[in-house]
């Protein structure tokens, strides 16, 4: 562990609001999870079935991805295949150019979640091409307000307290600050709004594919 890592941590323990920030997200999880168990009473069989069906896709991946790269494409969908994460980017910016990058006003993306997009820094690539990219997930969207990574892979804004959410969107969204959480949701739901109704482009993570009929979920 890197000495910059360690002052990292130090500086992070040290930090009140976000110490208090983790303690709330963390009880309203675990009250959450205790809340959606209770309305599954087969949960711990649901769950040893899903554990099931992951092994047994992993013992048998380049199989079922063939499967299910051929349903996709059986339904429509254009498949592109990368090797690596430049290529990954090098794909996506020839889309964007193909819809019409460099105009003015600069080629809108309406991006949803996205882990991978993340581990390969595609926003940063996209917006040095002259591409204006917008996370249209509340969390995503408030970290990217911020200039900062999401910090959970679930909750990218678990770090930030509402008092931060009412002073970023009195700073960037023109608002009067409050902490009022619907008030803040319903600000950001109006500039998102606006950006799913005139995006280019929309870009959306994928949570899970079904190979045996190439569905995206």
């Amino acid at each position: 562990m890197s000495n910059e890592f360690r002052t990292r941590i130090r500086r992070s323990l040290a930090n009140d609001n976000l110490q208090s920030a983790l303690d709330a997200n963390t009880e309203r999880r675990l009250a959450g999870r205790a809340a959606a168990l209770a309305s599954l009473p087969d949960f711990e069989e649901r769950r040893r079935k899903a554990h099931a069906i992951k092994a047994g896709v992993v013992a048998h991946l380049d199989e079922v991805l063939a499967q299910f790269l051929g349903k996709v494409e059986a339904n429509g969908i254009v498949v592109h295949r990368a090797a690596d994460a430049d290529e990954a980017v090098k794909i996506i910016l020839k889309i964007c150019e193909s819809v019409g990058a460099d105009r003015d006003p600069p080629l809108l993306v309406a991006k949803s979640k996205s882990m991978v997009s993340e581990e390969i820094d595609l926003n940063h690539a996209l917006e040095a091409a002259g591409v204006r990219v917008v996370e249209t997930d509340l969390g995503e969207y408030i970290v990217q307000l911020r200039h900062e990574r999401p910090s959970h892979i679930i909750t990218p804004a678990v770090h930030l307290r509402r008092a931060d959410v009412g002073r970023l969107f009195e700073e960037k969204l023109g608002i009067p600050y409050t902490e009022d959480i619907p008030v803040l949701t319903n600000t950001a739901r109006k500039v998102l709004r606006q950006v799913f109704l005139t995006a280019d482009v929309g870009f959306s993570g994928v949570n899970f594919g079904v190979a045996e009929t190439g569905t995206l979920c």
